[in-house]
């Protein structure tokens, strides 16, 4: 049996929907010859009209040698983004259910389009890539066009702020160090302005921001600000121990306890908010497990208190243990009833309810 054969194109940025108006997936030689006719009439100089006359050219070729294959156009959003990546994988979707396809011939035109190449394989195997190059003979003020061309393509959303945004973060800040007679640090600077970059891009941070953001913005900055104080008490009860007690073999109990005492209520206050801005939100949500950060606050009280008396353990061994182990049983004592509370009383509402 012959293999079916998808012959796919793929327009990340949508110039094809944009330009022509014609809405996307495009299947079916007709219709992919028709949309290639259109785009290329309102678009010569874009390189996606020869990416869709080569897969035409790729489908005849295969139809002549006796392949069952198709041919189709899909197509993302001009923004780029997630939102983008699905809307192609749902056009791949639809087209899926019409051709069963064994394999796919993917075309494009250059590296933004490969960008869904994951996609397409998580779906369908993909046989070959053909990336299409358009060649082209210049003359000097040709280039200058094409060169301007190329600049005003890099103000779109999804080229700018790597591309235009980046240099001038750095140029902005050469100046300022020039201006504060302090042009001697410009490359660590630099290399703090560039490593930030790559790790917000790399660990997708902006996209993790931009998402809690738009799930709940209370709780994004109530997380945000309790990492600040918690970071800060760190630094703050390492500081003072360093200070007042040097470390060595002899005094590491004390520089641990030290530490302890004095990073402990900073760092609950700093988990604190991010608990308070979690109950605020499911507050809010009106949602039933709003007493898991009713408890949290209690279990946090008396952690703080347990760590102040570990720390008079830690100091001096031979401090009684009664405060210590009053702490932690009243502490498990408390939340353990709490919890039985908050438990039972949904039980005891649902049963009442189905009495009556």
């Amino acid at each position: 049996m012959k293999n079916r054969i998808l012959i796919l194109g793929v327009d990340k940025d949508d110039d094809i929907g944009r330009i022509t108006g014609i809405s996307t997936p495009i299947v079916g030689k007709d219709a992919v010859l028709s949309a290639a006719i259109q785009f290329a009439m309102k678009s010569p100089e874009d390189s996606d009209a020869n990416s869709i006359f080569a897969a035409l050219s790729i489908y005849d070729t295969l139809v002549k040698e006796g392949q069952m294959c198709e041919i189709a156009i899909i197509t993302g959003l001009p923004g780029g983004g997630y939102k983008s990546d699905l809307k192609i994988s749902s056009e791949l979707d639809e087209i899926l259910k019409y051709f069963k396809a064994d394999g796919v011939i993917f075309v494009s035109d250059g590296v933004s389009d490969e960008q869904v190449i994951p996609i397409v394989q998580s779906k369908v195997p993909i046989i070959s890539i053909k990336r299409i190059f358009v060649q082209q003979e210049r003359s000097v003020e040709e280039t200058y066009v094409l060169l301007y061309r190329y600049f005003k393509k890099l103000t779109d959303p999804e080229y700018s702020k790597i591309a235009l945004g980046v240099p001038g973060v750095a140029i902005f800040a050469i100046i300022v160090l020039y201006l504060l007679n302090l042009l001697s640090y410009v490359v660590i600077l630099l290399g703090l302005i560039f490593s930030s970059i790559l790790i917000i891009k790399g660990f997708s941070i902006d996209r993790m921001i931009k998402s809690a953001w738009s799930e709940s913005p209370i709780k994004l900055i109530t997380s945000i600000i309790g990492v600040i104080i918690s970071v800060i008490a760190i630094y703050r009860g390492a500081g003072i121990a360093i200070i007042e007690i040097p470390i060595s073999g002899e005094t590491l109990n004390l520089f641990a306890a030290s530490m302890l005492s004095n990073t402990i209520d900073l760092l609950a206050l700093g988990i604190g908010v991010y608990v308070v801005g979690r109950l605020v939100v499911k507050y809010l949500d009106e949602d039933p497990k709003i007493w898991h950060e009713m408890v949290s606050i209690v279990v946090l009280i008396f952690i703080r208190q347990i760590v102040m008396e570990a720390s008079l353990i830690i100091k001096d061994p031979k401090v009684s243990l009664i405060p210590f182990l009053l702490a932690s049983g009243l502490g498990v004592l408390v939340c353990g009833f709490l919890v039985i509370v908050f438990s039972i009383k949904p039980l005891f509402f649902r049963k009442k309810i189905k009495k009556d």
